[in-house]
């Protein structure tokens, strides 16, 4: 799991659009099932499912765990609430918001069952919680990235891994267990996919902002090494990308929804 200190700017700049592509089928799935129009985004990131939900008429609001993170999200939704909140302990009043979501936060936290019994707290009783969970263990970037590293040399660490009694499948049979196990009920899992097309420069600024599993490896780099990296990075887009100079790499996430039990 990557470090997320202080990076707010640099992934609402970068990796934000990517999971930005779930995000209408989150709140898709929200208004399928509750009638309510009270909406807390966890882990909220620079508010980018927040803003999205009060688009479409959600009384939304966020909150995350890191301060940069809520300062973007201030700095781009200024008329959206967002305050600071870290699972599995939020310190939200229990069932107050129709729908709770978690884009892509569960598959970031110690322990994904007491956090998502935590989301069920919050919701109320004819409410729901929606997730998305990245599926399966390895990111459809990740030969994009050890194909950078492997040019200049840098053996990657190895990857951080729970403790088997807190894992959980990352499909979506995997997903919705471990929300049951968490307390939610009528669970429904599908897996959703979509083409992430990115600029490689604007991906490259999160790398150098210190984003994900990427970014710190680049940030704990010297400056000619850090070089030498963003050479290989260009190179291999460069045999990535389209004729429009984007690079297109289908992701898949597994999104699931339950109810309080």
């Amino acid at each position: 799991m990557a470090d997320w200190s202080d990076v707010g700017e640099a992934y609402a700049a970068s990796f934000a659009a990517l999971c930005a592509g779930s995000v209408d089928a989150v709140l898709d799935e929200a208004e399928a099932r509750t009638d309510g129009r009270v909406l807390l985004d966890v882990g909220t990131g620079p508010g980018t499912v927040a803003a999205a939900a009060a688009a479409r008429g959600w009384n939304a609001a966020g909150v995350d765990a890191e301060e940069s993170m809520l300062q973007t999200a201030r700095r781009l939704h200024p008329g959206l609430p967002f305050a600071l909140g870290t699972l599995p302990r939020l310190g939200v009043e229990p069932r107050t918001a129709d729908a709770v979501t978690a884009n892509f936060v569960l598959n970031h936290v110690p322990d994904a069952r007491l956090s998502a019994r935590e989301l069920a707290r919050v919701a109320t009783p004819d409410g729901v919680v929606v997730v998305t969970v990245w599926h399966g263990v390895t990111s459809p970037l990740r030969p994009m990235w050890d194909a950078v590293l492997d040019a200049v040399g840098i053996d990657r660490p190895a990857d951080k891994t729970l403790p088997a009694d807190k894992d959980f499948g990352r499909d979506a049979d995997g997903v919705a267990a471990m929300l049951r196990d968490g307390g939610l009920a009528d669970v429904r899992a599908r897996v959703i996919a979509w083409d992430y097309a990115f600029e490689p420069a604007g991906l490259w600024a999160g790398v150098e902002g210190g984003v994900a599993t990427v970014g710190g490896i680049y940030r704990a780099q010297d400056a000619a090494t850090r070089a030498r990296m963003a050479d290989a990075y260009e190179r291999v887009t460069s045999e990535l990308s389209g004729a429009d100079g984007r690079v297109i790499v289908t992701h898949a996430a597994v999104l699931v929804s339950g109810r309080p039990a």
